[in-house]
């Protein structure tokens, strides 16, 4: 047969292959509805088996109300679950697909169901559960998620390598992650553990891997573009940088007059404040689409202009923007500019809120920061903390 023709055979044969039940996901206890006599009644997995000769019926199940001389091994033929699935033999698993251990361990219902949303599963509730069931493991996976001006830790207790359970650790320990990614960023990640769990975690945060989109956003977000987001694994946790965070400080003073701008991907919020009096508020669109930087430098000084009007001087500038802000104001990495090249960004759009401060009031204080950060002082605001 001629080698071109072969990928053609193993397709056919893949496309031929039936799905074949996976019942890892199952274990003593868990509640199905297993059928017997043609109808289908209320039951309990009492054993999963491995034997191949059990391969057709694995699944010995307890009817509930009825003697142990009622209990059946069974096939997914006979059994209705939504923890059993189904996959074509040889066929590769979607790369961050949730395994069958982590569905069943971390999907934990809230008390209230999110009416737009019936499906939500919080990760606040997977999380207290699974520490929970972990709080006897003795194995540790810890973290460490390196910046320029810090570094994030975490430690979690995990499941042995061998345990059925082992999956749903290297999972949620995945999630973690990026959430901290999300909430610190990083330019690195340093790994500390069971050998297989860093080996799983390194490759899933590899080009190719799940969180493929996180290793390919860090190194825009912490203004490090040409060099790859980094993965190691450590020997010791002592070898892994201590947890460091560098506090922004930000005003929370209105008294005087005072310039802000909120940008986002639909216009252009301004306000004029004097002593904490809204004298001017405008929204004003924009197009984030466009390439050139100096369309986004006028639209927002002619909207500022126009706020600044309001006032009779200046005292200080406030703004935010969605992305990333660094310290000391510069735009490192903000999606509402995403069109503009990457080496024009960093020539005309990085520094593009100083050069603005300056040309419109001169050498004033000028503070901005995330808008999710903005949202969170508004909250600290409000409860007075």
């Amino acid at each position: 047969k001629p080698p071109a023709a072969e990928p053609k055979a193993e397709a056919k044969a893949k496309a031929k292959a039936k799905p074949e039940p996976d019942f890892s996901a199952l274990e003593k206890g868990t509640k199905v509805m297993a059928e017997a006599e043609g109808k289908y009644w209320a039951a309990e997995v009492a054993a999963v088996s491995t034997d191949k000769k059990r391969a057709k019926a694995p699944v010995r199940v307890h009817y509930n109300g009825y003697t142990k001389a009622s209990d059946e091994w069974l096939g997914a033929d006979r059994l209705k679950s939504k923890l059993i699935t189904f996959k074509v033999p040889g066929s590769e698993s979607k790369a961050g697909g949730m395994p069958p251990a982590a569905r069943r361990l971390l999907l934990v219902k809230p008390k209230i169901v999110a009416p737009l949303d019936p499906g939500f599963r919080p990760l606040i509730l997977a999380k207290k559960k699974y520490l929970e069931l972990t709080k006897e493991c003795t194995d540790k996976l810890e973290w460490a998620l390196v910046r320029a001006d810090g570094c994030g830790r975490y430690s979690l207790p995990i499941f042995e390598e061998k345990s059925k359970d082992f999956r749903a650790s290297v999972y949620l320990a995945g999630v973690l992650i990026q959430e901290m990614l999300w909430q610190r960023s990083a330019s690195e990640l340093k790994l500390c553990g069971p050998a297989k769990a860093c080996k799983a975690l390194k490759a899933a945060y590899s080009v190719g891997g799940a969180y493929e989109f996180e290793v390919k956003s860090m190194p825009n977000v912490c203004g490090t573009p040409d060099k790859p987001f980094a993965v190691s694994i450590v020997e010791s946790a002592s070898d892994l940088p201590p947890a460091k965070d560098t506090p922004q400080v930000c005003g929370k003073d209105a008294s005087g007059c005072r310039l802000a701008f909120d940008l986002g991907k639909s216009d252009i919020k301004t306000v004029a404040v004097k002593d904490n009096e809204v004298l001017y508020s405008k929204e004003t669109e924009w197009d984030v689409t466009n390439k050139d930087p100096q369309y986004h430098y006028d639209a927002i000084m002619d909207a500022m202009k126009l706020a600044k009007a309001a006032l009779p001087k200046v005292d200080a500038i406030g703004g935010s923007a969605t992305g990333t802000i660094s310290p000391d104001n510069d735009a490192t990495w903000c999606d509402i500019f995403p069109n503009v090249p990457p080496k024009v960004y960093k020539e005309k759009v990085v520094d593009i809120f100083k050069r603005m401060a300056k040309d419109l009031a001169g050498d004033v204080p000028l503070k901005v920061i995330n808008d999710g950060e903005v949202t969170a002082l508004a909250a600290v605001q409000k409860i007075k903390h």
